[in-house]
């Protein structure tokens, strides 16, 4: 299985960043949009895992001890190398780096993948772009209260994401 850890939004926070999304421009031909019901903040992706690792990611998550916090997705950015175009926050969320250190030392203990490369939290929404697009004003506020296992279902043609745990953060 797929697996990844994620921030996943609420429906309305999905809708403002699907109508956010629709106002930057593709750049190009090739450019798709990414389906709103696929948006999520990758905490830490896991790859391919066996169940016994399912197992233990959750075991590692039910350890996480963090507080809830607002994000403020207020920059769209571009990362060349995939050629995407994101939404997130600006400033460092010091709350958001707590979270993921928190997380990533779990994972770690229970001997589960962690990425070595720095962590920029974003929202994918296109994929195909070369260039930056000029960007619109964007200011989302998250209130962000859980983080959650998500898998990816493979399947030709219809490919998803479903939340398989959810973990809920403290007040």
């Amino acid at each position: 299985m797929r697996a990844f850890f994620a921030l996943w939004p609420d429906e309305p926070l999905r809708e403002g960043l699907a109508r956010t999304a629709a106002l930057i421009p593709p750049g190009a031909a090739r450019a798709s949009r990414v389906r709103p019901e696929r948006y999520h903040l990758t905490l830490s992706f896991l790859g391919m895992l066996e169940p016994a690792q399912i197992e233990a990611a959750q075991r590692a998550a039910s350890q996480v001890r963090a507080v809830s916090f607002r994000l403020v997705l207020d920059t769209v950015g571009h990362i060349a190398g995939p050629n995407v175009v994101w939404i997130g926050p600006g400033a460092r969320c010091p709350p958001l780096a707590a979270l993921k250190a928190e997380l990533d030392r779990e994972l770690l203990r229970y001997n589960l993948p962690v990425a070595s490369s720095p962590f920029l939290p974003h929202i994918t929404c296109l994929r195909g772009v070369r260039e930056p697009p000029d960007p619109p004003p964007v200011h989302l506020d998250w209130p962000v209260r859980e983080f959650v296992l998500v898998k990816s279902v493979l399947k030709p043609g219809n490919s998803y994401y479903k939340v398989i745990a959810r973990w809920p953060l403290a007040p």
